[in-house]
Formats: C-alpha cells, sequence, structure tokens
C-alpha cells in the first residue's frame, strides 16, 4: 500500500500534459467562440468540458483532454487518466499534440464511430455535439425515476489525423471494417493502410 501510495503521489509531482490542461482556465468564453457553441445552453459547460485555453508555448491555444475526465457517478480526481492533450489554434485550425510530436491519429474507431478527420475543428465540434447528446439523455433519464441514467464513455466521434497520413503509425487490425474520411482523400487513407498491413503484392515471374 505504501509503494502504491508513494507511486501515485510520484506521477501527481510529474509535469505531464494532462497536468498542464487540469490547471488551464474552464469555461472560457473563446472555446464557446471556437466551437460555436451558445454557453447560454443547458449541454454547453458539459459539452465543452474537455476543452481549456492555455499558454504552455506563450501564445495562447484550446487544449483539449483524451479521454475527458468523468465528471458524474466516478469522477475523475486528477489528471492521471489523460493518455493526449491536444494543442489547437482555431484561428488556423492547426493542432499538435502536446509533448509528442510524433504524427498520430487521437481517439477512438468503433463501428459506430469510425470517421477519421483532418480538421480539428471538424473533429472537436463533432466531440462537442455527442457530449450534448450525452448530457440531454442523462437529464431525460434522471426525470424518469425507473430509468438509470447512461454511464459516461469516451463521446470522441472516429479520430483526429495530427501530422501527415502517410508519416502515421496506423494499426488495419484495430480498426472498423468501414471508414469514413472527413476532410482527407480516402485513396490516401488507403494507400497508407495497405502499406501497414504489409500486404503482399503479387507480379509477373
Amino acid at each position: 500500500m505504501d509503494n502504491a501510495l508513494s507511486t501515485y503521489w510520484y506521477m501527481l509531482g510529474k509535469d505531464v500534459p494532462g497536468k498542464v490542461w487540469w490547471d488551464a482556465a474552464p469555461t472560457h468564453p473563446a472555446v464557446y467562440r471556437a466551437l460555436k457553441v451558445n454557453p447560454g445552453e443547458f449541454a454547453a459547460i458539459y459539452a465543452c468540458a474537455p476543452f481549456r485555453v492555455a499558454r504552455p508555448d506563450g501564445a495562447p491555444v484550446i487544449l483539449a483532454a483524451h479521454p475527458a475526465p468523468k465528471l458524474f457517478d466516478d469522477p475523475d480526481p486528477d489528471w492521471l487518466g489523460i493518455a493526449t492533450v491536444i494543442a489547437w489554434d482555431p484561428r488556423s485550425d492547426a493542432a499538435s499534440v502536446l509533448g509528442d510530436d510524433a504524427p498520430q491519429v487521437v481517439g477512438r474507431l468503433t463501428e459506430e464511430t469510425n470517421v477519421i478527420f483532418a480538421s480539428p475543428r471538424a473533429f472537436f465540434q463533432h466531440w462537442a455535439r455527442r457530449r450534448a447528446g450525452y448530457i440531454m439523455s442523462r437529464r431525460t433519464a434522471a426525470a424518469q425515476r425507473w430509468n438509470k441514467p447512461p454511464a459516461e464513455a469516451d463521446e470522441t466521434p472516429g479520430v483526429l489525423m495530427i501530422g501527415a497520413p502517410t508519416e502515421i503509425r496506423w494499426r488495419p487490425s484495430e480498426m472498423p471494417s468501414d471508414i469514413q474520411c472527413q476532410g482527407v482523400n480516402p485513396k490516401v487513407i488507403n494507400s497508407a493502410l495497405l502499406k501497414a498491413a504489409h500486404v503482399p503484392r503479387a507480379r509477373s515471374a
């Protein structure tokens, strides 16, 4: 128990991207403006909860935490569950992963959430809408005493590409059978997936 507690306090003391996000300003007006969310709406705070404003390198950016910390039944008490923090400049719609320059995808691809996004803005707006839908369903369930509120889940609408598609380390075996592409040519993604899968090529002898 002592070792586990020591490890926990050691991890809390580390200066990691998740901690930068945790210490950043929540419910900032710039987030609502960038995502085109009305802050007066009931679902706005929860929809935009993964997004905070900070200046990690001097210039203001919007930080997005993934997975987003849970706020309800079993709320996250700290930032240790945050695996990735995306730094987004809404003016240029450019994004990078805080503390990691490697091209990659952030989010989760499933049969239901099967979209690869090239635009951070589009990805974040879809994410916020899905979170708004969740909080509305939770409010509906709370109004019905016989209905149990749905558990919080990863509401990302797919994955966001950060970096060139040809430089990302794709994992085809972990991807759904059908994939949609938004803002990127599907032929580019198909080519990258074939290369990553190491599919043999036949030729004349």
